[in-house]
């Protein structure tokens, strides 16, 4: 699962999972879609916030911790995913009814808004999702080329962080570098994060059929390159699953 700071928590696209014409909605009355997934997303991550910060007193050392931590720690579960597409739907109909006055934008505006709140008290009693030795998402990767074997081809690679533990980040956006004839493909990663102490590298030629092609993590400071064929292997993982639940005063661990 990603973490919460690793970029968006839903794609407009998603949207419609609940809501078919949302897209449709946005065009019509120009509302930017990607800036209410970012409003949402910051009214989230302060309730988020708060509601960690409350189960923790101000003379608590964990306290200044927290403050400090942020939502670095915070994994985006499904509970989560949820009430965010809710509170992105009821700031986009709530700005459609005020564009246009129109009672079927604020009948959905007061829908979305109730499943916000109801979905916000699922999640909380499911409880906040935290990660002990959390990997952020990596950059996407640098590609270069140089001397090899292979024929021209285009290639599409993404790279994860791992830990000490063994446990494997969120991948990176997926990049892409077409080489000529007679050379090979060049993975780098950039900026490791000081937990991390190794990185995996996922090439494959589409998007979809990308896999893993190394057999240990390579070092943070390593590069990897084509040696001959891509290696069948597996794909990318979604990232970190919680290792505790944060519900109230209480923590319940995973599993």
């Amino acid at each position: 699962m990603a973490l919460f700071t690793d970029g968006s928590i839903s794609a407009p696209m998603e949207l419609q999972n609940y809501e078919s014409g949302i897209l449709s909605v946005a065009n019509t009355e120009g509302i930017d879609l990607a800036a209410k997934l970012t409003l949402a997303r910051d009214d989230v991550a302060n309730q988020v916030m708060m509601f960690l910060l409350r189960r923790l007193t101000v003379r608590d050392f964990h306290w200044n911790q927290r403050r400090a931590r942020g939502l670095t720690d915070v994994v985006v579960t499904p509970a989560l995913k949820q009430w965010h597409a809710h509170k992105t739907l009821a700031l986009v109909f709530r700005d459609a009814y005020n564009n246009q006055l129109n009672d079927r934008y604020m009948g959905k505006w007061n829908e979305y808004e109730a499943l916000a709140k109801a979905s916000s008290e699922v999640f909380f009693q499911i409880g906040v999702g935290l990660v002990g030795d959390p990997l952020p998402k990596p950059a996407t990767p640098i590609l270069s080329t140089t001397a090899g074997p292979s024929p021209a081809a285009t290639y599409y690679v993404a790279v994860t962080w791992v830990n000490r533990a063994s446990q494997e980040g969120s991948p990176s956006d997926i990049g892409e570098i077409t080489t000529a004839a007679g050379q090979q493909p060049v993975v780098e990663v950039v900026s490791p994060p000081s937990n991390a102490i190794g990185w995996n590298a996922y090439v494959g030629q589409s998007p979809d059929g990308i896999s893993i092609q190394n057999t240990v993590p390579l070092g943070t400071s390593d590069h990897w390159v084509l040696s001959t064929a891509l290696r069948p292997g597996t794909p990318p993982g979604a990232g970190q699953q919680p290792n505790w639940f944060f519900v109230d005063h209480r923590v319940i661990e995973r599993g």
